[in-house]
């Protein structure tokens, strides 16, 4: 039961002694925030902006009827 205790002890010592060690390590092989590289302006193309005109309205009748009887249809759909 002591040397049960005894290796916890070791590995729990050796964690917090570890620990300070893997994290200065990894800090000083950490790549740096900032950059030396020069940005380069991107090639900005202009775009024409164009009025578009209002859309044509569209026929009340969407089939031409031949009117054979008086008062069949509507005046809209006569042409």
């Amino acid at each position: 039961m002591r040397s049960t205790f005894t290796v916890f002890a070791a590995l729990v010592a050796a964690s917090l002694v570890a620990t300070p060690l893997v994290i200065s390590a990894s800090n000083a092989l950490a790549t740096p925030d900032h950059s030396d590289a020069v940005a380069m302006p991107a090639a900005v193309t202009p775009i024409e902006v164009v009025a578009m005109p209002a859309p044509v309205p569209a026929e009340t009748c969407t089939r031409k009827v031949r009117v054979v009887y008086a008062g069949y249809g509507t005046e809209a759909c006569s042409r």
